[in-house]
């Protein structure tokens, strides 16, 4: 009976296993592997290696999990694989001097300078081809930042690129419900639709993109008018000062915003900076030739030149 029920426990678990060695292809030993459930906080499976630099931890429940390896000397690194019932997922760490790009894994807190570090470090390995590393680095800013809808959304993209379209969508979907109107999102969905051949879906799901990025420029373009709306205010109560910085914030929220070269030269005569006010008014007059000022900005640029 006991053998039973043991037999039945392997079949409905599964094993993490593999070895760890240095670049040049020689085992370690004595190096902690931690093997961490994906969605826990804290550790839950730990192992050491052998003199031949391997190790095994058993008796998994199926899922995914992210398993790291460290050591003083040679750094870190981290994997994201699946452990299956019954199966066994096999890893290979190849531990390099001066690489200690996980410290946080061992020690996952509410940091966002540890989120932020994994975050970059995913960027990176993206941008290396390291696919699942990346998405390890992603997961493990999410362990110590819940809320980084930009991790879900690389998440989402690294599945894309894997093929693994089921979990990619899970993971554009897991940014959209912390953040409804995340567009990037969607237009993530509408490739991943239009791979699988869902024309449907991947139109609705560009549709929605199309449509929250419409809203957030027409937002955006309302705040940039709010801000000039501010400066010439400022400006005509003599505030200089503080018109320019709502100059400055109406320009850095929508660059089209051609007034505000005028609004600015005119500013910047009044502070005395005659060289400034004639390349803004100049540059308000070849990107407006029929602007509302131009006939003003032509005045002031032939008193500025006398």
């Amino acid at each position: 009976m006991a053998l039973s029920a043991l037999s039945a426990h392997a079949q409905d678990s599964g094993t993490v296993r593999g070895i760890v060695t240095t670049a040049a292809g020689e085992p370690v030993p004595e190096v902690a592997v931690t093997v961490v459930e994906l969605g826990l906080t804290t550790p839950r499976h730990d192992a050491t290696t052998d003199e031949y630099g391997r190790f095994e931890r058993t008796g998994l429940p199926p899922g995914h999990y992210r398993v790291s390896a460290s050591t003083d000397d040679l750094g870190s690194q981290i994997f994201r694989v699946l452990v299956q019932a019954g199966g066994a997922a096999d890893v290979h760490f190849v531990l390099e001097a001066g690489r200690a790009a996980a410290p946080w894994l061992r020690a996952p807190r509410d940091d966002r300078a540890a989120a932020a570090a994994a975050f970059e470090s995913g960027v990176q390995a993206n941008r290396s081809g390291d696919i699942e590393q990346a998405i390890a680095y992603f997961e493990s800013a999410l362990q110590v930042m819940p809320s980084c809808v930009d991790c879900h959304f690389n998440i989402g993209v690294a599945h894309s690129r894997q093929g693994r379209f089921a979990d990619a969508v899970a993971a554009f979907r897991s940014a959209l419900d912390i953040r409804d109107d995340y567009a990037a999102a969607y237009y993530g969905l509408a490739d991943v639709f239009y791979k699988q051949n869902l024309p449907d879906d991947a139109a609705a799901a560009r549709v929605e993109a199309n449509r929250i990025t419409v809203r957030s420029l027409e937002a955006t373009r309302a705040r940039a008018q709010d801000a000039l709306a501010r400066g010439e205010a400022f400006l005509n109560s003599g505030n200089v000062d503080d018109a320019m910085r709502q100059f400055d914030a109406a320009l850095a929220a929508d660059g089209t915003l051609v007034d505000a070269h005028y609004w600015i030269g005119r500013a910047r005569d009044v502070a005395g900076d005659g060289a400034a006010a004639t390349r803004s008014l100049t540059r308000y007059l070849g990107a407006a030739p029929n602007g509302e000022f131009v006939e003003d900005a032509r005045r002031r640029l032939e008193t500025l030149r006398r």
